[in-house]
Parts: structure tokens; sequence; C-alpha cells
């Protein structure tokens, strides 16, 4: 009985790993994102052209990655509301960066730029010009530092 259990479960997880790893990568135009998104870009891009955009599809998901140049990437759900905004080291548009944690890293870090933010269930995790990594919660409260 253990033995049908054991074999069930890795069956079972076999499937899923095997579905997950074909994820189907498309080159997409900026039209056929999400309207959240479209919004999200004119908004805080205007009218700057991305390098490209990726619409990840996995088993029970879609992502979407949109790539500015070598220096910015943003991570969209299929809802087309933002995930990650990756300056990679470079500064990240400050009208991304919600208010109060933007007061508080203009307060407490005042030479260092935000070059990564990050939203998830739990709240916002950010990254300075300095590498320090400011966590926030969800009402925007400031909670710690990780290095």
């Amino acid at each position: 009985m253990k033995a049908n259990l054991n074999l069930t479960f890795y069956l079972i997880a076999g499937l899923l790993f095997g579905l997950s790893a074909n994820a189907q990568k498309t080159v997409i135009k900026k039209e056929a994102l999400p309207a959240n998104a479209q919004t999200f870009l004119k908004t805080h891009f205007g009218s700057k052209k991305p390098s490209y955009i990726l619409e990840e599809k996995e088993f029970l998901s879609t992502e979407y990655n949109v790539q500015f140049d070598k220096q910015l990437e943003i991570e969209f759900d299929k809802k087309g509301n933002w995930k990650e905004v990756d300056g990679k080291n470079s500064r990240i548009p400050k009208s991304i960066i919600p208010k109060k944690i933007a007061s508080y890293i203009k307060i407490n870090f005042p030479k260092e730029k935000v070059t990564k933010i990050e939203i998830e269930s739990s709240g916002y995790e950010t990254k300075l010009s300095n590498g320090l990594e400011l966590k926030f919660n969800l009402k925007e409260d400031f909670i710690k530092i990780d290095k």
C-alpha cells in the first residue's frame, strides 16, 4: 500500500514538473499585453519602446517579461499587474515606487537610488544602489533590512 502511494506521488510530481518544465516562451507585441501592463508601461515609460516582450505560458500560469535595453526588466502576472521591476543595478523610475516607501528611503538613505522593487503576497522588497535590501509590508511600512 505504501509503495503504491509513493509511486502515485512520484508520478504526479513528475507530471507536474514535466508540464512546468515545458514553459512556452513567445515574443509578443506591446499591444498583446494585458491592459494593466500596457497602462503601467505608458504611465512610467511613455513612448519608450521595449527591446522585446516575452509571454511565458506554463501549466497553470502566464507571465510577461518586458525588457528595455539591458538595464531594465519588468515582470507582470497574467492580469498585467507588475510583480518586479529590476534596473540591473541602475535606477528605476521613481514613479513606480509607492509614496510611503519612497519617503522612507529618501529620509533614511538620501544618497541611494532604488535599483529593484518586487511585490509579493507579504509585501514589498526593494534593493538600493548600495546593495541593501529593504523589506516593507503591504501597507508600505518598513519591516527590516537584508544584506
